[in-house]
This record gives structure tokens, C-alpha cells and sequence, in this order.
């Protein structure tokens, strides 16, 4: 997929990160192939307050089985939804999803806060054309 389909993507990304304090960089999460940042407690509010407002969607556990069904199977399938966590979702750009995964920690002292993209197409993305989209959107290395 050409990378200037998916601008509007870009922005958004870029938009969230203006939250994201200075001391939580986000860094590649290769076990996920995501964009992971994890920021304290303190700052929930701060960063949540816009996810909220970019995504379309917000799903937990009690929703999630409400969500469409490319959505609610990748997400049952891949991680799991419990209790507390949060998933973010755009509605479908180009057959693909932005999403992002609030997951706090058990400690109740910091969250996880995961960017990815998902097709919902039937088309598989390419891991290394979603890391390098993501990076590029974030500007990681």
C-alpha cells in the first residue's frame, strides 16, 4: 500500500504523540510489532483525554464483543481483552484499521500504550511494511 494512502493515519498518530510525555519515548515492540510507549498513572488523563477524541471507537472488555467481526476476532485472537484495558480503533481507511491498546500495568503505576495497524480486508499486511509506516509515523529509529 502507498505510503501517502495512508496520510491521514499519519497525522493522527503524530497528534497522540504530542501527549506522550518527554520522558516516555516510543520505541519498537517486536513481540507485539507495535509502537510502545509506557507512560505513569499521573499522566492517564493527559494522554487518554486525545485518543478518545482521534479514534472512532473505544472497546473493553464489556464492548468488544460488539465491535465488527475482523476487529473483535483479531483482538480475541491475538491479545485478549480484560478487564481495565482499552482498545482504540479508527473506522476502516483503505482496509486497514489504526488502533491503539491501553493496557495498565498490575502494579496500577504504569500503562502500556500500543499503535498498530490491522487489515480488515482479508489482505495480510506485511509486518515489516506496518513496522516501517509506524516508525516513520513516529519517527523512531
Amino acid at each position: 500500500m502507498p505510503r501517502t494512502d495512508l496520510d491521514d493515519l499519519e497525522t493522527i498518530c503524530q497528534r497522540i504523540s504530542l501527549n506522550i510525555p518527554e520522558d516516555c519515548p516510543w520505541r519498537w515492540d517486536k513481540e507485539f510489532n507495535l509502537a510502545l510507549t509506557v507512560i505513569d498513572r499521573k499522566d492517564e488523563i493527559m494522554v487518554e483525554l486525545p485518543l478518545t477524541l482521534e479514534f472512532s471507537h473505544k472497546w473493553d472488555f464489556a464492548t468488544i464483543n460488539d465491535a465488527e467481526a475482523p476487529i473483535r476476532d483479531f483482538f480475541q485472537a491475538g491479545f485478549g481483552v480484560v478487564p481495565g484495558q482499552k482498545v482504540f480503533t479508527m473506522d476502516p481507511f483503505q482496509g486497514v484499521v489504526l488502533y491503539a491498546a491501553w493496557w495498565p500495568w498490575g502494579d496500577d503505576e504504569r500503562i502500556s500504550l500500543r499503535l498498530g495497524l490491522v487489515s480488515v480486508s482479508g489482505e495480510k499486511m506485511d509486518k515489516s511494511e506496518v513496522k516501517s509506516l509506524i516508525c516513520s509515523w513516529l519517527n523512531l529509529e
